[in-house]
């Protein structure tokens, strides 16, 4: 069934991008994020630890007690960032926010797509900026291929971040020239 929707997905963002055409097939589109290393700015302390690795981990419970979600100190302009190991074309990144409460605190979070590290990527392109913050929802930016090894967000105020799960569909680079 997964594989469904990620085929679904790909054809959705191809028919979005008017892009269908200069493909010769349509390209393989994965969860590249999954399992892959994280980090972010700070960890909250508390006796669940909210580290970098748990929006990568594929638990989508919203409920940062039930030990799933990362958590940065309050502090100015944290970020969070995921190494995909390689260049790749980034069709969508999904962000899972909290839903047992402080959902506005990813308000304006900027999701950024490249290949540098620099300034924990926040020089890299834009992707899209979180404006829903309802409890629980799911933010999805259409990130329309661009390439990038690493994908970040980026807290562009002072204040503590927590994301429940960062997904990142996209397809090998070779395979979209």
């Amino acid at each position: 069934m997964l594989n469904f929707w990620t085929l679904l997905l790909a054809l959705t963002l191809l028919v979005e991008t008017g892009q269908s055409q200069s493909y010769k097939s349509i390209p393989t589109v994965l969860n590249l994020a999954k399992g892959r290393r994280a980090y972010q700015s700070s960890i909250y302390p508390h006796k669940i630890v909210g580290s970098a690795d748990k929006a990568v981990d594929g638990f989508y419970a919203g409920d940062f007690h039930q030990g799933s979600c990362t958590h940065t100190n309050a502090e100015k302009n944290p970020w969070w960032l995921v190494d995909l190991d390689s260049e790749y074309a980034i069709a969508a990144v999904l962000v899972k926010n909290r839903g047992d409460c402080c959902g506005e605190r990813l308000l304006g979070a900027e999701v950024r797509v490249g290949n540098t590290i620099v300034d924990h990527g926040k020089s890299n392109a834009l992707c899209g900026i979180v404006t829903d913050v309802t409890l629980g929802s799911v933010s999805s930016f259409n990130c329309n291929w661009l390439r990038g090894r690493y994908v970040s967000i980026h807290l562009p105020r002072h204040g503590s971040m927590t994301l429940c799960e960062v997904d990142v569909y996209g397809a090998v680079a070779e395979e979209m020239r």
